[in-house]
């Protein structure tokens, strides 16, 4: 999937969207809507899933490496 962000008001999928807004379409839908002057290349990073938290900070994960003997 790629993620555009739309710079005209488009119907997608039979679905009304407004300038502005972020939609994953598959690449060559993209290519298409960019190429029509209908979105542009979503530059913005997608946003990572957090863990689900009982509220207690996350301790990070050490992991230990053995160094070779040569």
């Amino acid at each position: 999937m790629t993620s555009i962000v739309l710079t005209h008001p488009h119907t997608h999928a039979g679905q009304a969207h407004k300038a502005g807004e972020r939609l994953d379409v598959d690449g060559s839908t993209a290519d298409w809507l960019i190429a029509n002057g209908i979105a542009r290349h979503d530059r913005q990073a997608a946003p990572v899933p957090q863990p689900e938290s009982d509220g207690t900070p996350l301790e990070p994960k050490t992991t230990q490496r053995k160094e070779s003997k040569s």
